[in-house]
């Protein structure tokens, strides 16, 4: 458990220096993705979620 622990940890630190690292050199298309393409990342991921949730209920209701 512990070495999965440390690989994670290791992962997320090479993908925060490597996020890092973009935004420095494209200092637009870093703004663009931290304030425009994050939250529409996220909008779709709860939409996403939400939709297979209801798609599920309404299979268990019947209703499809």
């Amino acid at each position: 458990m512990f070495a999965l622990i440390n690989r994670v940890s290791h992962f997320e630190k090479y993908i925060d220096s490597s996020i890092e690292k973009f935004i420095f050199h494209h200092k637009f298309l870093g703004f663009l993705m931290i304030f425009i393409g994050m939250p529409l990342i996220t909008l779709a991921a709860v939409c996403v979620c939400a939709t297979i949730v209801m798609v599920s209920v309404a299979y268990l209701f019947g209703w499809l």
